[in-house]
């Protein structure tokens, strides 16, 4: 018998399709040094390396990492970073050694994984866990990863208490619970603090220029000018931290030198248990509250130095305060701005004691270094008055363009191409309908044969797995039927979230925070040059709109 030849429909595609690859970045975190090896940033960075490599849809992007922060504290730099990659569409894929290196907090971790990172379309991989958000088993192991989220949860909780408990005990034999200040480490019992010669030099300059009349935005200056090492890198010249972000350079805020200037610790006094921490809050707590030892320590500064510098500190404060007693103005663009540079959240200053009270927004890390890398005399601003009208000449072209939106209700009820696209939108689903129904009977009729024993359980099988996968692919259509019939419905254009916040919006003069949060996603800054790029929330919602115009015979101007 001749053998029948196969010939090759069009159907049969021989191309074989790339799959998507993945720039992929590792996090990794750890709480401190002396935690086991098996969990140091680098065997994390290796194994997650190692499954990268393995993968060959996964290039590895970069590394954020975290060391000396605690899982339940998302205050973190390289986790912030991390998010604002992911805002700025740069970072697709996160990989970490387990599920406990991103957090150690039930709801914040859960709301990361299943919210967050599903609305941005981010795939996360648990190496240890064996998790994989994009893989075909993902939905199933979901109980699970919630489970293990769970008991990191109460891990934390159970350790965090331990720890509390050992450090009460610390407290009360007079031995520091926590770090040494900067210009003290611990001796070698830990039991004692020791003075640091090489940074106790640079606290006494730092008490010496602010009793000289020098502010503590001066005093940062000058430290950031003189390239003096800040009490992270000094702790890593002293071997206390070992990661080697920590080598390179940190500036020092005016919050650090205001810090330093108010602890007491430099007179040679032990002060302890000042805070009553509960999760993320932190009160402080009368003095009479606290544990106090008397001369457990060398002192760097004079009782009668520190008392001086604290009266000059209370004036300023005095001032700052009835400053504040001023007409409170709210910070509207708050966590939306960030820096091009490096990602951070940009902030908010003021002009201080001026009136009228002025604003402006920049990258306080990236404007100092530029500025002192291009000799600059001073770091230009974005005024708050130029922000409001970028945003607000941005919005406008959207505003004007939304007016020739209104007529859509009519033009979806009166549009015959329109209407006929309804109509057959509204008859395929109905024969879709039919078709998933037909495939749940069929099913069901399979099931009954099988019983009855007219189909044995191999025939049964196959006949369920073709008729479900038939289903399945109905039921795809059926979907992104209902979806297509949703946006040409009357009712939902009317209620389309957007026309509704333009309405809203619309007699806005300058933009509120309700205006900023409804209608932008982000806001990016580029430092010194104070250049912005918008990114608007609503641009997918308004080109559907627009098609939907023009589809009706009407053409939008833009």
């Amino acid at each position: 018998m001749a053998r029948k030849s196969r010939k090759i429909t069009q159907t049969e595609d021989c191309a074989v399709k790339t799959a998507p690859i993945f720039s992929s970045w590792i996090y990794a975190r750890i709480s401190n040094e002396s935690s086991h090896a098996e969990d140091s940033i680098d065997n994390q960075t290796a194994i997650c390396r190692e499954y990268i490599n393995a993968e060959s849809e996964l290039t590895l992007g970069g590394v954020y990492t975290d060391l000396g922060f605690s899982g339940t504290n998302f205050e973190r730099p390289g986790y912030s970073d991390m998010m604002a990659g992911i805002m700025s569409g740069e970072v697709k894929c996160i990989v970490v050694k387990d599920l406990s290196r991103l957090g150690r907090t039930y709801i914040e971790v859960g709301e990361l994984l299943f919210d967050t990172f599903v609305q941005r379309g981010i795939r996360f991989i648990s190496v240890n866990d064996r998790y994989d958000s994009f893989a075909d088993d993902a939905g199933r192991k979901k109980l699970l990863i919630l489970f293990k989220n769970l008991v990191n949860h109460m891990y934390s909780r159970d350790i965090g208490k331990k720890i509390k408990s050992a450090h009460d005990a610390k407290k009360q034999r007079a031995e520091p619970a926590g770090n040494a200040p900067y210009g003290y480490r611990k001796s070698a019992d830990g039991k004692r603090l020791a003075v640091d010669r090489e940074a106790a030099e640079i606290v006494k300059m730092i008490f010496a220029l602010r009793l000289n009349g020098e502010s503590v935005s001066g005093i940062s200056r000058y430290m950031n000018q003189n390239l003096i090492p800040s009490p992270q890198q000094r702790r890593y010249q002293l071997g206390e931290i070992s990661h080697e972000i920590f080598s390179e350079r940190i500036l020092w805020p005016p919050t650090l030198v205001s810090k330093i200037l108010r602890n007491e610790t430099y007179t040679g006094t032990l002060f302890q248990g000042k805070y009553e921490c509960s999760g993320k809050n932190k009160k402080l707590l009368p003095r009479d509250k606290w544990v106090v030892h008397e001369n457990a320590h060398e002192a760097i500064i004079s009782k009668e130095r520190f008392e001086a510098v604290s009266r000059l500190m209370n004036i300023e404060s005095e001032r700052y305060q009835h400053k504040n007693e001023r007409e409170h103005i709210e910070n509207r663009y708050a966590g939306i701005i960030m820096c091009s540079r490096c990602g951070k959240t940009a902030i908010r200053s003021d002009n201080r004691m001026k009136e009228p009270v002025l604003f402006y927004y920049s990258c306080r890390f990236c404007c100092e270094e530029l500025k002192r890398e291009g000799n600059l005399p001073k770091a230009p601003k974005l005024p708050l008055t130029k922000l409001d009208a970028l945003i607000m000449a941005a919005l406008r072209v959207y505003m004007d363009t939304l007016v020739q939106f209104e007529r859509l209700p009519e033009i979806l009820s009166k549009s015959d191409p329109l209407i006929q696209k309804r109509a057959k939108i509204a008859k395929d689903k109905a024969q879709l309908e039919k078709t998933v129904n037909d495939y749940e009977k069929t099913l069901s009729a399979a099931y009954t044969h099988h019983l009855e024993g007219l189909l044995d359980l191999r025939e049964y099988q196959i006949i369920r797995e073709k008729i479900e996968n038939d289903k399945a692919n109905a039921e795809a259509r059926l979907a992104l039927l209902c979806d297509e019939q949703a946006k040409y419905d009357v009712q939902n254009v009317l209620g389309n979230k957007w026309l509704v916040q333009y309405k809203a919006y619309r007699d806005c003069e300058i933009p509120t925070k309700d205006m900023i949060n409804a209608l932008i996603e982000r806001i990016i800054l580029t430092p010194i040059t104070n250049d912005v790029e918008i990114v608007l929330n609503f641009k997918d919602s308004f080109e559907e709109l627009r098609q939907l115009m023009e589809e009706g015979g009407v053409t939008v101007d833009v």
